[in-house]
């Protein structure tokens, strides 16, 4: 559905928020078009030249306000399937704590985050989200762990599909690695580290092992994962890691 321009143009909350923000109108510059209305309704959105950092776009969605996506994570954004696939940004791209990284939060409905696209220097940009996964899915379990500041540290894949679940590959808090996987009978968990690595030499969750049943926990004398099929651990002794059905 589109609704005209001349009803759009005069007084949008897009308007508004364009016209009353100098910085936001130097980082998006000019508009190359009309608003309009997507498709199936509520989300409106207007595009911008966007010197100095890239084409923009301001969105506007009853409930959330308006809020710019410009540069890399537009284009990441887009690369997924637009706002259909991410649902619609419900913050302007902020800067992360550390590293010079930007981030911004994206839901489908409401003003909690569902999804995010992430970057730091260097890298690409990826795409953490919770759809299809139950309500606690791999996002949320990042955002709780305080997301690239905690255990799992930055994406380093979008949120990918499996046959029976979904998984997102992180640095690790420690840059030594990690994963958070989710599937319907587990629910989202964590491995890290070496464990990590002894579960991904033997197949992921296509091993004897299948999906995570318990993120990483501390044990005497190491640490242990525990599986479908059995558990892994890490002897801080030896620093042996071992894999067996029976723990």
């Amino acid at each position: 559905m589109t609704t005209s321009t001349q009803t759009l143009a005069t007084g949008s909350a897009i308007d508004d928020r364009y016209n009353g923000d100098p910085a936001l109108r130097a980082l998006l510059g000019a508009p190359t078009g009309p608003e309009r209305e997507s498709e199936e309704g509520g989300v409106f959105l207007r595009d911008h030249a966007g010197p100095p950092e890239g084409p923009g776009t301001l969105y506007s969605r009853a409930g959330t306000g308006v809020h710019e996506v410009h540069g890399l994570i537009k284009e990441t954004m887009w690369n997924v399937g637009g706002h259909r696939a991410t649902g619609v940004p419900i913050t302007d791209e902020c800067p992360t704590a550390a590293l010079g990284g930007r981030y911004s939060h994206f839901s489908r409905g409401g003003t909690t985050p569902e999804a995010s696209i992430y970057w730091r220097p260097g890298t690409t940009a990826h795409w953490v989200h919770d759809y299809g996964q139950g309500g606690y899915g791999i996002h949320r379990k990042w955002a709780d762990s305080d997301w690239e500041r905690g255990r799992y540290g930055w994406p380093t894949t979008h949120t990918m599909s499996l046959e029976n679940g979904w998984y997102n590959h992180f640095t690790g808090g420690d840059w030594q690695g990690a994963s958070i996987y989710w599937s319907p009978q587990t629910g989202a968990h964590g491995v890290n580290g070496l464990i990590r690595g002894r579960w991904a030499h033997l197949g992921w969750e296509r091993s004897y092992l299948g999906y995570p049943v318990s993120d990483e926990y501390d044990i005497p004398g190491g640490k242990r994962s525990d599986f479908a099929g059995g558990c892994v651990t890490w002897n801080s002794a030896t620093g042996a890691v071992s894999d067996s059905a029976r723990c």
